[in-house]
């Protein structure tokens, strides 16, 4: 189970105790959220996808915490003890190895506990062959080396419907929290969403018509108006691109945002809902009655992709 980036905006603690008990790995980007597991006491093998750096190898070692090695640097950190996966590039062009390397690395002597790449394609049909010459290039590796572990990213676009025996663990990240990482496969199972994101009404007020609201007064009420104020903008993860387009649910009702948004503050158009008073909850992901805002509508609105929507929700929201 990938829980990097906060477990996807998920909450890393939440999810980890959620999961720790259905999976067999957890996987961070960041040491420092694999110390904060340790130390939060969980005992799952735990592997971190970015590089290892020298200060990181000893606690690495202290901590059963394993590594990533993906460039010449960090090869020549290893030692006794260490456990590691050999990243490589077969086609991401992002970190890891180049095939060429390999006779470089073999001068090291080293025998890693995995190896693993990264599709950069796989959840788009049209780029089969490409993720399959990744998979045969990877396998290229898997023969050199022989590790316990061979692993890809197997997210919901290419683990369902296919099944790759010479990889022995699967490493899945968006589909964990209910989302499909795209449109262009086949939803062959049902996900369900697990994240809600809700706030409350801080104000309601009303303008007449004509009345412009938000900076650069970016909309001007077309009739008078009954407006709600949430405590929410571009610092918790509301995306400004997204300014005029989205909406949001209060009293199981879609209400539209209005004007720019802002810091810490979003406009609402309340006026066809009835009793709407401060402190009313008010859904910015998830359902309330009938109605249902996703992440999907939000990565639309804001010109961007459901991973962006949802890692993008402020760890600093428990004060709302």
């Amino acid at each position: 189970a990938v829980v990097k980036a906060n477990a996807y905006g998920h909450g890393l603690l939440e999810v980890v105790d959620a999961i720790q008990d259905h999976v067999d790995y957890l996987a961070v980007f960041a040491f420092a959220d694999a110390l904060l597991l340790r130390e939060k006491g969980v005992t799952k093998p735990l592997l971190v996808l970015s590089r290892v750096f020298a200060d990181e190898v000893d606690l690495a070692i202290k901590h059963s915490i394993e590594v990533t090695i993906s460039c010449f640097e960090s090869l020549a950190l290893i030692k006794k003890d260490l456990r590691f996966h050999l990243a490589v590039d077969t086609g991401m062009g992002r970190d890891g190895f180049v095939f060429a390397d390999l006779g470089k690395i073999k001068e090291y002597a080293i025998k890693p506990l995995g190896i693993y790449a990264h599709f950069a394609s796989a959840d788009d049909a049209k780029f089969d062959d490409y993720t399959q010459k990744q998979i045969t290039e990877l396998l290229r590796w898997k023969e050199e080396f022989q590790p316990e572990l061979t692993h890809h990213a197997a997210s919901a676009g290419t683990l369902y419907g296919k099944n790759h025996p010479e990889f022995n663990l699967v490493r899945i990240g968006l589909a964990i929290y209910g989302l499909w990482p795209s449109g262009q496969r086949n939803k062959s199972i049902n996900l369900k969403p697990v994240l809600s994101w809700r706030t409350r009404i801080t104000e309601v007020r009303s303008l007449p018509k004509g009345g412009a609201i938000s900076y650069g007064c970016t909309h001007i009420l077309e009739r008078d108006s009954k407006l709600a104020v949430l405590p929410v903008g571009y610092f918790d993860g509301i995306s400004r691109v997204s300014s005029g387009k989205s909406y949001v649910l209060v009293r199981g009702k879609k209400v539209p945002q209005l004007g720019r948004v802002t810091m810490n503050m979003i406009v609402l158009d309340v006026t066809d809902v009835d009793g709407v008073a401060s402190g009313d909850v008010v859904t910015l992901i998830g359902r309330d009655g009938k109605q249902e805002i996703t992440a999907d509508d939000w990565a639309i609105w804001s010109q961007s992709s459901n991973y962006e929507v949802v890692t993008r929700i402020n760890t600093a929201l428990a004060h709302y």
